[in-house]
């Protein structure tokens, strides 16, 4: 028999923002309510059969932090590409665009080495000082699933099964890659630690979910859903996993807490799929069925899915500015 369990409200946009548009919200290492807003005033284009808006080619916007009843605001000029993915990075944020223009390429030479000076590759993360500066901005590829900061100070993304990326290579070319699955970049976008060369035997189609914990990451890929727990020198195993299939993850200790979701009678079902990992090996458990604070089931499919330890954070599709919190 499947339980209920009420997630709790952990986190809601303050209503001074609300004529402004969300372009995107997360909760940051800090379980603070992060955002980027902006006036409505700037031809924001609904785009079909998707909640999210695009953008005019300039636009202004502003990030704000919401730490409990304090509010801080980080005013952002003339921004040039869709960011639709922000975390806290120190005193300032991280901003990226999942989708990257054109290399400017012909498709057919993206099989060779391409010299670096072709190519026009877009720098799709942007990170921001406390006072709205620009720091750095770099190339990340294509794909982006999730952006994430951790404490100390690295950017982890993960990637979708579209991504790609352009490997620079040692004699000032590039090479076209596809399937990135994970990558972790520091502030200035210096050489970034890429999951696939250090995991041979995994399969890195998609990441699905990705925990950022206080001093280890887990990360769930697509095909065969092992978990694979890395630190800061990389990963330390990768435990096979039936539980498969799932789109957040919670992780404490042994104890694991997967999120599914799926179509039911006519509406949403979110689940919590729990599992323990030991000896090597993950066993499945119980199942929770979650409901809202007020006891209603989501209209919606979950979105958000940060985890971070035994914590996993989540909204509703379409409804950015109030965010849930489940707990191992």
């Amino acid at each position: 028999m499947v339980a209920d369990r009420r997630l709790a409200l952990h986190a809601t946009l303050p209503d001074r923002y609300a004529r402004h548009e969300v372009l995107t919200s997360t909760i940051d290492h800090r379980g603070r309510l992060v955002a980027l807003v902006a006036d409505p005033g700037q031809d924001f284009t609904p785009i079909p059969g998707f909640s999210e808006l695009w953008p005019p080619p300039r636009y202004d916007a502003i990030a704000v932090i919401c730490d409990g009843a304090e509010i801080r605001e980080i005013p952002l000029t003339d921004l040039g590409l869709w960011f639709n993915r922000i975390d806290t990075l120190g005193e300032g944020i991280v901003l990226a665009a999942a989708r990257c223009e054109p290399v400017g390429v012909d498709r057919e030479r993206h099989w060779e080495p391409v010299p670096e000076g072709e190519l026009h590759l877009t720098d799709n993360v942007r990170v921001i000082d406390g006072d709205g500066q620009t720091r750095s901005a770099f190339y990340v590829g294509d794909g982006i699933e999730q952006l994430m900061t951790d404490a100390r100070g690295s950017i982890w993304i993960s990637y979708f099964d579209e991504s790609n990326y352009w490997f620079p290579n040692q004699d000032g070319t590039r090479s076209y890659g596809l399937m990135i699955g994970l990558a972790r970049w520091d502030s200035d976008g210096g050489p970034p630690w890429m999951a696939p060369s250090y995991t041979p035997d995994v399969v890195w189609c998609d990441c699905y979910a990705l925990n950022v914990g206080s001093d280890l990451v887990h990360a769930y890929p697509y095909t065969d859903f092992p978990l694979i727990e890395i630190d800061a020198d990389g990963v330390r195993s990768v435990t096979p996993n039936p539980v498969t299939g799932c789109r957040g993850l919670a992780v404490s200790g042994a104890e694991l807490a997967f999120l599914d979701q799926r179509r039911a009678g006519g509406g949403f079902r979110w689940e919590i799929r729990r599992a323990r990992r030991q000896g090597g090996a993950v066993t499945k458990a119980n199942r929770e069925r979650l409901l809202l604070p007020e006891g209603r089931h989501p209209t919606g499919w979950a979105r958000g899915k940060i985890g971070r330890d035994g914590t996993l954070w989540l909204h509703e599709d379409g409804n950015p500015r109030r965010w849930y919190r489940y707990e191992l």
